[in-house]
């Protein structure tokens, strides 16, 4: 039961945002031991053997459905089966206006599929840490408190195990029904992720530079 529990837990974002000149002001907790993008890339079809290893088979239909997804649209993605089975996409593929709002191309869209809540089917999650901080907790903490509130995504904030600073975090979660998702589906997932994510930036802009 406790290894069930263990593995329904949501895997520890990484941290995508490359600033670690600016975010330098407090010590790091240990060395990020993740992936670069592009290797993920390049040795996508290397470590797909170690992706689906072990997960049970509709986390795997559910996979290969997305996988199929992001190859139609042309989109560039990496496997990490080191971070919880992370499917990692640009965040500017998805959401290009995060290049006008203080994104970075480094910056990473998280996609994963994990047990939903009740014990019954799947649910398809999408996470992003948002190119936006400060080294005083109480801005961060404003800007979650004065953000916008969505029907289908959520904002919060975590501690970044890296150096300790709040991260500003969306996430956006899909119940699969039936438990692989379809095309039209992840049509939307993507296009409200796009809508949401451009909204929470736009009101971002009008907090002071961190």
């Amino acid at each position: 039961m406790t290894q069930d529990k263990e593995e329904r837990k949501r895997p520890q974002l990484r941290l995508v945002v490359n600033n670690p000149d600016l975010r330098g002001g407090r010590t790091a907790k240990g060395e990020d031991t993740g992936i670069p993008f592009d290797v993920l890339v390049a040795k996508r079809q290397e470590l797909r053997p170690d992706f689906y290893r072990g997960i049970g088979p509709l986390h795997v239909k559910a996979y290969q459905r997305v996988e199929r997804h992001l190859e139609r649209r042309g989109w560039t993605y990496g496997l990490d089966p080191q971070h919880g089975r992370l499917m990692v996409i640009p965040a500017a593929e998805v959401c290009p206006e995060v290049l006008e709002h203080g994104g970075s191309p480094q910056d990473e869209l998280l996609l994963f599929v994990a047990d939903d809540p009740t014990g019954q089917g799947l649910c398809l999650c999408l996470e992003m840490i948002l190119p936006f901080w400060s080294d005083d907790d109480a801005v961060m903490e404003e800007a979650l408190i004065y953000a916008p509130i969505y029907p289908y995504g959520a904002l919060f904030l975590e501690e970044n195990r890296n150096d300790s600073y709040l991260d500003l975090i969306y996430r956006l979660s899909f119940p699969l029904y039936p438990p692989a998702p379809t095309e039209r589906l992840l049509e939307k997932l993507f296009a409200v992720a796009r809508y949401e994510l451009r909204e929470t930036l736009l009101g971002l802009d009008e907090f002071p530079e961190a």
